[in-house]
Formats: structure tokens, sequence, C-alpha cells
């Protein structure tokens, strides 16, 4: 399982959609935690169905984390979700078995 984590600074930039379109078709990754999305979740809405994953928006605008993930190759489901972290289990259909992933968004000092 191939697990993939951006922080993208921004998904309403131009060139985000390409690149993230890129990162998938070169990397192929199974799960992808997109982080610091700066976007609210109806403007995610309109952009992430483009990507052909199915996926959990962020919490909150500022910062923000979202997760997408291939229905093809794993099934996930959401264990549980926050401002600062998303936490899947997830069975990988070619290994057979199950793990819990978590993507965190975290401040970078110790005192937040």
């Amino acid at each position: 399982m191939k697990v993939i984590c951006w922080n993208i600074q921004g998904i309403k930039k131009p060139q985000a959609l390409q690149e993230l379109l890129f990162l998938k078709h070169t990397q192929r990754p199974d799960i992808l935690f997109i982080l610091e999305t700066l976007v609210t979740d109806k403007h995610l809405q309109t952009i992430l169905p483009k990507l052909g994953f199915d996926f959990v928006s962020p919490t909150n605008h500022a910062g923000g984390i979202a997760v997408l993930w291939n229905s093809g190759s794993i099934h996930a489901s959401v264990l549980s979700k926050t401002n600062r972290a998303i936490h899947l289990l997830v069975h990988d259909n070619s290994a057979v078995q199950s793990s819990i992933v978590s993507g965190i968004y975290a401040p970078t000092q110790q005192q937040e």
C-alpha cells in the first residue's frame, strides 16, 4: 500500500489540480493526504471528484487536511476526523490485511 502526504499550501492554485493528477498517474498512491488545503468543503467538492478517488474533506478552512483513496485497491472507512487529524481503517485488498492509517496536520511549535 502506497501512502503519500503532501502539504499543498492551497488547493486553489491554478496548477494544483494538474499537479494532483500528475502525482496520481506517476506515483499511483492508494492513499493521499493533502495538508493545508486552505479552502472550504464546498470548494473541495468541486475539485476532488475530478481526481477519481473517494475522499474525506477537511473539518475547517484554516489549514485543513483532506484524505483521498483509491477504492479499486483498498477499502477505507473513517474512524475519526478532527481539525488536525483523520484516522482511517484500511483494508488492503492485495495484501489481505487491515491497518489503521492516520494523517496528522499539527503545528511545529510545542506550545500549540
